[in-house]
């Protein structure tokens, strides 16, 4: 039977009124997917959208007996918009779990929409920390990362392994970025460097001569980006001839597969860290990827918001199944004991805040068959989002900023 929910009055809930009203429904529970399909960022939209098709195919035999149906919703990018869609999911569609939505500032709308609705979710591919951190809430999990989470893995790596001490860091002007500084910094200087320096750009750069005309000494340059803009600091770096003295490291998503056909052989080598890689060689991968190519076409890569999605819709599926079609309190105590110990990207399970606690691969750009791809060449296991730090303790201290941590590694911060 599907499970009960409480009736929603005058923009209270019953049980804010001290009594839980049960509302007669059908069997049928429905799932939406929110991410943006249309607009600028549609393409992370389009590989949620893709993943989660690849898991109703698998799941086709479990969803007939469950009676469950997927509805698709275009957030556009937007978070008010992600805000009038959640609403119609819950007061038109019957909606019973939200998967998505992708974006940062669409996560947290998100979140704090479903801190009053209670409707379960199950966050994809948005990765502010606080979403399952300082502003956490007990009906919301997430099935991809935080920002940090890859770089306390990278900023440990670039120090021990390659032994660099000072490194420029290059980023896009906005929190995400932040974070994914934040988390490098706080690895990179406990693991013997010396410092990190910041230059931050508004988003929307196309010309980085007076930044690179300009640029200090450092053992390598990492540049905190993504995008259009990151391909265009990409280009002129080289063009500059800087390369030649600085090797350039990149954020998370720097070297992605969309923009490696544009770097060409120059990319080759570049480092990054991430908890998913297209060029994994396990099985449980090789079956996804294949299974998703087959589906979508042989040139469409399954990229990270497409497993993310791929994961979530998964995640929901088990929860309703472990609840016996019990009530919403059953679906979301389900979905916070998630372990997925065959995940695509590689296992994990959630931590007591609902964030995975997972893989993270330190990238290589290689070519495989002819493309460009991510290959792992340093796997760290069981990261978890405050790396390798106390939770209580990371979670009393400031949030990532464009001026936090310190830049200086011998800060007494990092006593």
């Amino acid at each position: 039977m599907k499970y009960a929910k409480k009736l929603i009055i005058g923009g209270m809930s019953a049980m804010s009124l001290g009594a839980t009203v049960h509302l007669q429904a059908d069997d049928t529970i429905r799932v939406g997917v929110i991410g943006p399909t249309t607009g600028v960022f549609s393409f992370f939209g389009e590989q949620q959208r893709m993943g989660v098709e690849l898991a109703k195919e698998e799941l086709a035999e479990r969803l007939a007996e469950l009676n469950l149906e997927v509805e698709f919703y275009d957030s556009q990018g937007d978070a008010e918009t992600t805000v009038d869609r959640l609403r119609a999911m819950e007061s038109r569609d019957d909606i019973d779990l939200v998967v998505g939505p992708v974006l940062g500032g669409t996560g947290l709308a998100g979140l704090e929409w479903a801190k009053s609705s209670g409707m379960p979710m199950v966050i994809s591919y948005s990765a502010p920390e606080d979403i399952t951190m300082r502003d956490r809430t007990e009906n919301v999990v997430r099935a991809g990362w935080t920002g940090a989470q890859p770089m306390f893995a990278f900023g440990e790596y670039v120090a021990k392994e390659l032994g660099h001490k000072r490194i420029v860091m290059v980023g896009q002007d906005y929190s995400f970025p932040y974070n994914q500084a934040g988390g490098f910094m706080k690895t990179f200087c406990r693991a013997g460097g010396e410092s990190v320096e910041r230059i931050w750009h508004p988003t929307g750069t196309s010309d980085y001569s007076s930044i690179l005309a300009t640029l200090p000494d450092g053992d390598a340059v990492l540049y905190n980006g993504a995008g259009s803009d990151g391909l265009a600091f990409f280009q002129q770096y080289h063009d500059f001839g800087i390369d030649a003295r600085m090797p350039l490291l990149g954020g998370s998503n720097f070297f992605a597969v969309g923009n490696l056909p544009e770097m060409g052989e120059r990319a080759i080598g570049g480092l990054s860290a991430l908890q998913y890689a297209e060029g994994l060689e396990t099985d449980t991968f090789l079956a996804f990827r294949d299974a998703f190519m087959a589906m979508h076409g042989e040139e469409v890569v399954p990229l990270a918001p497409a497993e993310h999605g791929y994961v979530a819709f998964k995640m929901a599926v088990n929860a309703f199944e472990s609840a016996n079609g019990d009530d919403r309190d059953a679906v979301i105590a389900a979905l916070r004991e998630t372990e997925m110990p065959d995940a695509p990207r590689g296992p994990f399970h959630l931590d007591e805040y609902g964030n995975p606690v997972q893989n993270i691969y330190v990238n290589e750009v290689q070519e495989v068959d002819g493309r460009l791809v991510n290959v792992p060449i340093e796997t760290y296991e069981n990261v978890s989002q405050f790396g390798p730090f106390d939770a209580e303790e990371y979670l009393a201290g400031d949030p990532d900023s464009r001026d936090f941590p310190p830049s200086d590694c011998s800060d007494p911060y990092y006593d």
